[in-house]
């Protein structure tokens, strides 16, 4: 019995050594709405195994620099991972949506220490209040920075929604929402939760 409990106690030692191996820095941002920084941070803080937001005065075996930027119609988000205190490595995906930001990164899953956990895909409807009526089966989602949160999705009128984006511009077929509307979606979309309708009021 005492072996057994000192046993759980390495384990448990071992584990939390672990939970820190991996730092999250802050994420840059260029061209985008600022939020998703914060957004973007902390999403792989949560779901990136093996790692947690840098600690002030924690040592990690290694410190990922996340950066997201919006430049030629494409999200670029780069990692420029350090081990200890030297470059390891440093890696880029690019998309046209955010919606596919993250099945590219799970593209870099089979990294020595890029193991993002598997989240199960969920199709979900948006509701917006819009300036003006729309005249159109099916329109995309930008943030006021342009970036294309989604593609073409079809439009219901006063149907249930699951995520309140609150109030938003229509140039024609495209939705523009505010910068905290922006921020909700794009969390949800890193999440792996993709637009089936957009409700508008």
């Amino acid at each position: 019995m005492k072996a057994f409990n000192i046993f759980l106690t390495v384990l448990s030692l071992a584990t939390i050594s672990f939970a820190q191996e991996i730092g999250i820095a802050k994420t840059s941002v260029e061209n985008l709405p600022e939020g998703y920084g914060d957004v973007f941070t902390k999403f792989l803080s949560q779901n990136l195994e093996s790692s947690e937001a840098v600690q002030k005065g924690k040592d990690y075996i290694f410190t990922i620099y996340p950066s997201i930027s919006w430049e030629g119609k494409a999200y670029n988000v780069c990692f420029k991972t350090y081990k200890v205190n030297s470059l390891y490595s440093s890696q880029c995906i690019t998309v046209n949506y955010a919606e596919d930001i993250y099945d590219r990164l799970k593209t870099l899953s089979n990294s020595e220490f890029f193991r993002l956990k598997n989240l199960k895909q969920q199709q979900i409807s948006v509701k917006v209040k819009l300036d003006k009526p729309i005249n159109y089966d099916k329109v995309k989602i930008v943030s006021l920075r342009g970036d294309n949160l989604t593609r073409y999705v079809s439009v219901v009128k006063n149907g249930k929604s699951d995520l309140d984006l609150g109030n938003a511009s229509l140039n024609l077929n495209i939705v523009i929402l505010s910068e905290e509307g922006s921020e909700k979606l794009f969390k949800s979309l890193l999440e792996n939760k993709k637009v089936e309708f957009l409700v508008s009021e």
